[in-house]
């Protein structure tokens, strides 16, 4: 067989010199060599060169867009017209990416951000989590931090500024320039500005006030809680005792508590909820209409959004109509996911929708065998399916061709089929161009795009070979040895 592999890398070479017979002018050059080296055009016409099964990947599109992986190493995603790029190095271990002038990426814990690299003095952050932080933040001012030693972190945990020393011993952080101080976090903790007011000596008392909403205090936490309420048409107060007895008087609601938090009553205007107990029994009518019993059965009912479980989590669905759209998802977990999306038309009336009873998006997953999806006019199915989740751009790009044994993609009249990453390939292109390949033993090619027909064959990658284009016939044997008749050019 050492002769044999010799022929196909002698083949593969000399193929951007090769006779016309073999390759075909009206296109750049496309071949098959299975899952070793494979150049050809997917069903939207973009390039794809792919070697060594999923481990090498090359993916151009005529707007820019790119794809390059090295997998399970690296891969690259470009898109020049968004003026987007993303970098990933044994994902999730580490990634790069850049949007316009922001560059961002991580390995492991370590966290960094240029917001733009055309100013040297633009925001940044370097975060080493959890142990060294470092940027500059939105208003041009700098800082670093040393966990657990000291320093100063902006724009994190969702506070502006947080300055520690010694943490726990005491750290000072800040919201919309309102200042919290923590002595030995969470123990005591003081908070005053704009309205607010929060003090606590964690667990013996606490007290947290905004002007105009709510007061609430706590006494030896979780014992005695209590709040007062300031809203317009929802003023009132109430109080827990716990573990016995809890009560809250509204304007709109008045409820009761027993053994808080399992045994609730509550009645409003808008909305009436009993738990009894929580989360075994819960019961909701008005705004919102539910029914659990949990985890058995139970239903939820909310502005176009409808759902319900059988043995929860195991079997789900929900139903959300928007309108114009209507989506359903049912869950089977973790064997089966079903995702589809229909869209509507409306008549002259507005307010009369009519459906129009078309499937815009349709997503099937058998869990670990099969996923099959389908968006406007294109459809794709793949076995196995490892991954359990719907759709990760970074899985797609870096693991999941590893487990794509079988593929079939559709796109209006167009298809492509593969097995074991090009041991069987099946292409067709409306009802003009095919090829079928089962790597190394045969392949066929039928192209009647233009007046010329076209009918190729070969055995062993050229090993024998027969090509009819119109009224010319080409034979090939052993690899270099080719013959035939032509058609005279006209004079």
């Amino acid at each position: 067989m050492h002769w044999l592999t010799r022929a196909w890398l002698l083949a593969l070479l000399s193929l951007p010199l090769a006779d016309p017979v073999w390759a075909d002018e009206r296109a750049p050059l496309e071949f098959d060599f299975g899952p070793l080296i494979s150049r050809q055009r997917d069903l939207h016409g973009h390039m794809r060169l792919r070697a060594l099964g999923p481990f090498f990947e090359r993916a151009t599109q005529e707007d820019g867009q790119a794809l390059t992986a090295v997998r399970p190493l690296y891969s690259r995603y470009e898109h020049p017209e968004l003026e987007r790029r993303r970098s990933e190095y044994v994902w999730p271990l580490g990634y790069s990416k850049r949007f316009r002038d922001e560059h961002s990426g991580r390995v492991l814990l370590a966290f960094w951000t240029r917001f733009d690299t055309t100013d040297p003095a633009s925001r940044y952050r370097f975060w080493l989590i959890p142990f060294y932080f470092q940027g500059r933040d939105i208003h041009g001012e700098k800082y670093a931090a040393l966990f657990p030693v000291g320093g100063r972190i902006h724009e994190f945990l969702g506070r502006d500024k947080i300055e520690f020393m010694l943490f726990p011993l005491y750290m000072r952080t800040e919201l919309n320039e309102v200042p919290t101080h923590s002595f030995l976090w969470p123990i005591v903790s003081h908070t005053h500005g704009r309205g607010i007011y929060r003090f606590r000596v964690f667990p013996f008392y606490g007290q947290n006030r905004h002007r105009d909403r709510f007061n609430k205090k706590f006494v030896m936490w979780p014992i005695w809680t209590s709040a007062e309420y300031y809203y317009p048409g929802s003023a009132g107060s109430g109080y827990i005792f716990f573990p016995f007895y809890g009560r809250l008087v509204l304007d709109d609601q008045r409820s009761w508590m027993v053994l808080p938090p399992f045994i609730r009553v509550s009645r409003g205007d808008r909305q009436n909820l009993v738990l009894a107990p929580w989360p075994f029994f819960q019961r909701r009518t008005g705004e919102v209409r539910q029914t659990y019993l949990w985890p058995l059965w139970g239903t939820k009912t909310m502005r176009g959004v409808h759902s319900h479980f059988l043995a929860w989590p195991i079997l789900r669905q929900e139903r959300v109509d928007r309108g114009d759209t209507y989506t359903s998802r049912f869950y089977l977990l973790p064997f089966y996911y079903s995702d589809t999306r229909q869209e509507r038309a409306y008549a002259p009336d507005p307010e009369s929708p009519v459906p129009r009873g078309e499937m815009t998006a349709n997503y099937q997953k058998i869990w670990p065998l099969v996923s099959y999806i389908r968006e406007e006019e294109e459809t794709r199915f793949r076995m196995l399916a490892l991954w359990p989740l719907k759709y990760t751009p970074s899985i797609e790009r870096n693991y999941a061709p590893f487990w794509s044994l079988i593929t079939h993609a559709r796109y209006e009249d167009s298809s492509d089929t593969e097995v074991l990453w090009g041991m069987y390939r099946r292409q067709s292109r409306g009802e003009d161009k095919s090829y079928t390949s089962l790597f190394p033993f045969f392949d066929r090619t039928r192209d009647d795009r233009e007046d010329t027909e076209i009918r190729r064959w070969s055995f062993l990658k050229g090993l024998i070979g027969y090509e009819r284009s119109g009224t010319n016939r080409r034979y090939q044997l052993l690899y270099v040895i080719r013959w035939g008749e032509r058609e005279e050019s006209e004079p």
